[in-house]
C-alpha cells in the first residue's frame, strides 16, 4: 500500500517551530510523506522576527518540478508574502484540482507582518472560494469577518457563530450555491480557567442535504509562566488537519483526530534559551523502543513467505506496549494489520500508538496478570496447528473456551479479554505463552502467541512456524 503524500506551501522558520519545517515534521508524525514548497525565507527566532525575503520568483519551478513528478491531492497552505506568491498558489490549485487547507497567518507570533500590506483581501476574494478548510485564530476571524470578538474570558458565543458564518460563505464563490463541504474552525475561540476550546462550523452533506452545523472541541488549558509564547501551534495543527484528510477520513473526522493530536503533543514543549517555546514534536526513547520492536518482529515475518499461512482472515496485528500501559494509547500496532501482497506478509499502514484494538486489549488484559508481557501476535487457527505446536514445543498453551463465557461478557469485547485472560491464568498459574480458541459466530477462531520483548516473541514464532 503506497505512502500518503502531503504537500505543504509556506515560509521557511530557522528555529524549525513553525512554518516548513513544522509542517513537515507533522507530516511525519501523522504517518504521511512529506513534499514541501517554499513561499520565502524568515530571519526569525522563537521570539523576534527580524524580516524575510520572498521566493515567489521560483515559485512556479518549484510547483512544476513537485506537481509534475507526484500524485499529490491535500495541501497545507501558510505564510504566503506577496501577490505573486498568492497568484501561483491559487494558479497552481486550480491547475492540478488541489484540496487546501489554509492557515491564514496574517502576523509573526512576535506581532510582525508575514506579508505585503493589503494582501488579505487578494487572498479573500481569490484564494478563499478554493479553500476546504480554514483555520484562523481569533485575530484573523475577526478581521476577515469584521465581527468583534474581544470579550475577555469566555468570548461571545453568538458573536463567534456569527464570525464562523461570514467566513464560511467566504469559501464558495456563489453562497447560494453551497453543496460542497467545507468547514471554518476558530483556534482557541472560547476560553474558561482550565479549557479552551475551538469552533467548528462546517458546512456538511447530511441524509438531508448540506447543512452548516457547529461544533466544540474543548483542550486543556496550559499554563505558561510569564509572558512566553509557543512558537508555531497554528502550523502544526493545520498540518495535522491535511494528513489525516490524505489518509482517507472527511472533514469532521480529521479535525477530531487533529483536535486530539495536537492536544496530546501541546502537553510537552521544548525549551528555547530566549525564553520561547515550540512544540516537541519528537518521540520519546521509550515509545521509539516499542516502535522499533515491533519492526523487529515484522522484519523477521515479512521476509518468510511460509509465514502466511498463518495470517487469519482477520488479518494480524503485531502490538507491543509500553512498560506502565494504562489504556490502548499507550500500546502501538500496525495501522491496517498485516495482510498478505504477491505472496509475502506485508504491513498495510504504519507503526502508530493507538492502532490497534483487539491486540491492545489483549495487551492490557495480560498486564494485569503479568506486568513483563508486553508483545502479542494473533495468528490463523488450524487443529493441526495446535496439535503440531503441542507435540513438538514446550510452549505452554491453553484452550480458551467461549461456551463457558458469562453471558454478560459476550458483547463486551474489553471484558472478554480479561475474562479470557483470567481463565487462563487461574488455570495455569501464569500468562501462557499462547491462548487459542475455536470461534464462534462472529468471532474468528484465533491462536494468540504472548512475549515480553520482541526477541522472546520472535523465538516463540520460530518454533511455531518450525513445526506448523
Amino acid at each position: 500500500m503506497m505512502k500518503k503524500f502531503c504537500l505543504t506551501i509556506a515560509g521557511s522558520d530557522p528555529t524549525s517551530g513553525a512554518g516548513i519545517q513544522a509542517d513537515i515534521r507533522t507530516f511525519d508524525r501523522c504517518g504521511v510523506h512529506p513534499f514541501s514548497i517554499i513561499t520565502a525565507i524568515t530571519y526569525q527566532t522563537s521570539t523576534k522576527f527580524y524580516g524575510y525575503k520572498s521566493l515567489s520568483d521560483i515559485l512556479d519551478k518549484q510547483f512544476e518540478a513537485i506537481l509534475n513528478s507526484y500524485p499529490i491531492k491535500f495541501v497545507k497552505i501558510g505564510m504566503i508574502p506577496d501577490k505573486s506568491s498568492l497568484n501561483a498558489i491559487v494558479n497552481y490549485i486550480k491547475k492540478f484540482n488541489l484540496y487546501a487547507v489554509y492557515d491564514p497567518v496574517l502576523i509573526s507570533s512576535a506581532g510582525e507582518r508575514l506579508s505585503e500590506t493589503g494582501l488579505e483581501k487578494e487572498i479573500e476574494n481569490n484564494l478563499f472560494p478554493l479553500v476546504k478548510v480554514l483555520t484562523p485564530n481569533i485575530s484573523e476571524a475577526m478581521y476577515y469577518s469584521n465581527v468583534q470578538l474581544t470579550e475577555p474570558n469566555i468570548r461571545n458565543v453568538i458573536n463567534l457563530r456569527k464570525a464562523a458564518t461570514v467566513i464560511l460563505d467566504k469559501l464558495y464563490y456563489n453562497q447560494r450555491d453551497q453543496n460542497e463541504e467545507k468547514a471554518v474552525i476558530i483556534k482557541s475561540a472560547l476560553a474558561e480557567k482550565y479549557w479552551i476550546e475551538d469552533l467548528l462550523l462546517i458546512n456538511q452533506n447530511t441524509e438531508k442535504g448540506f447543512k452548516k452545523i457547529f461544533k466544540t472541541y474543548k483542550k486543556r488549558k496550559i499554563e505558561l509562566n510569564g509572558n512566553v509564547h509557543v512558537h508555531g501551534t497554528g502550523c502544526v495543527f493545520s498540518s495535522a488537519i491535511t494528513a489525516f484528510l490524505s489518509k482517507d477520513n472527511d472533514i469532521e473526522k480529521s479535525i477530531e483526530l487533529a483536535e486530539t493530536f495536537f492536544d496530546e503533543k501541546f502537553q510537552k514543549f521544548v525549551e528555547l534559551p530566549d525564553k520561547g517555546k515550540v512544540i516537541d514534536l519528537t518521540t520519546t526513547e521509550e515509545r521509539l523502543n516499542v516502535i522499533n520492536q515491533i519492526k523487529e518482529v515484522y522484519n523477521f515475518i515479512s521476509d518468510i513467505q511460509d509465514f502466511t499461512k498463518l495470517i487469519p482472515e482477520v488479518r494480524s496485528n503485531i502490538s507491543g506496549a509500553l512498560p506502565n500501559a494504562k489504556d490502548k494509547s499507550d500500546i502501538a500496532g500496525i495501522e491496517g494489520r498485516v495482510t498478505i501482497i504477491d505472496g509475502y506478509p506485508y504491513a498495510s499502514g504504519e507503526i502508530k500508538f493507538g492502532a490497534s484494538d483487539h491486540t491492545a486489549r489483549l495487551i492490557l488484559a495480560a498486564k494485569e496478570f503479568d506486568d513483563s508481557i508486553n508483545f502479542v501476535i494473533n495468528l490463523k487457527y488450524k487443529d493441526e496447528y495446535i496439535k503440531r505446536i503441542q507435540e513438538n514445543t514446550k510452549l505452554f498453551i491453553y484452550e480458551l473456551n467461549r461456551e463457558a463465557q458469562p453471558e454478560e461478557m459476550r458483547n463486551k469485547e474489553q471484558s472478554t479479554m480479561q475474562w479470557l485472560i483470567k481463565e487462563s491464568v487461574e488455570y495455569s498459574g501464569k500468562v501462557p505463552d499462547i491462548v487459542w480458541d475455536k470461534g464462534e459466530m462472529g468471532k474468528e477462531a484465533m491462536i494468540r502467541v504472548f512475549g515480553k520483548n520482541s526477541k522472546d516473541l520472535i523465538n516463540k514464532l520460530k518454533k511455531i512456524i518450525d513445526v506448523v
